[in-house]
């Protein structure tokens, strides 16, 4: 027998803290609900450096290692 996952909610790390998140949010969705500027960051998950034109496109699993990086301009 199969049983559907019905789990709202899933466990990721996000800049090494545990947090539970809403399933099915994307990664442009978690900035908003963390209320960061989307043009201030950069966004790794699992080791791989995610594209801001991939953001809205992938979703969240649990059980995800997410840093969030601060965009910083130097030279």
């Amino acid at each position: 027998m199969i049983i559907a996952n019905t789990q709202s909610f899933l466990l990721v790390e996000i800049n090494g803290t545990n947090e539970t998140l809403p399933a099915k949010i994307c990664l442009s969705e978690l900035l908003i609900l963390k209320n960061i500027c989307p043009n201030s960051v950069a966004i790794v998950v699992n080791d791989a450096v995610v594209p801001k034109s991939r953001w809205s496109h992938v979703l969240c699993q649990s059980h995800d290692r997410i840093s969030l990086f601060s965009a910083v301009a130097g030279g």
